[in-house]
């Protein structure tokens, strides 16, 4: 087999084309790193499933289809990043807990945005193996 044959050769481009998209995104990328340590621990020999379910880590969402307890970055109208889990959720805002905001540099434990105040909303999933292809999760229980 030779490298054109091999599904790495796909796997970097996945992970160049992520890391370009999410350049601007600190937040997104340490999430995307985070789950790719997470997949090649679990399954190092599926090069393809890792490509396939890296993407989907961090995936743009409506304000309205966010569930408290999910993890999210919220892009503001000036440009700064906001992320965290899903407190609370009102018509006029989002409370995050176990926050980071790219602006400081310290964790915050909880963050209300205005919800006008949202760009774009970003929903993360760390265990998009379990998610997406559950009979691939080896790990004894």
């Amino acid at each position: 087999m030779t490298l054109e044959q091999s599904e790495y050769q796909r796997l970097v481009e996945i992970i160049i084309e992520l890391s370009e998209r999410y350049r601007g995104d600190p937040n997104a990328r340490e999430a995307i790193l985070s789950e790719l340590r997470t997949l090649y621990k679990k399954i190092p020999i599926y090069p393809g499933i890792i490509t396939m379910l890296l993407p989907k880590v961090v995936q743009p969402i409506e304000m309205d289809k966010l569930k408290e307890g999910e993890e999210t970055v919220l892009v503001l109208n000036d440009g700064r990043m906001v992320s965290g889990k899903v407190a609370e959720i009102s018509p006029t805002e989002i409370k995050l807990a176990e926050c980071k905001q790219l602006d400081i540099s310290s964790p915050a434990e909880k963050v209300s945005v205005r919800r006008g105040d949202v760009r774009e909303a970003k929903l993360v999933t760390r265990v998009v193996l379990e998610k997406e292809w559950p009979t691939l999760n080896f790990e004894e229980e």
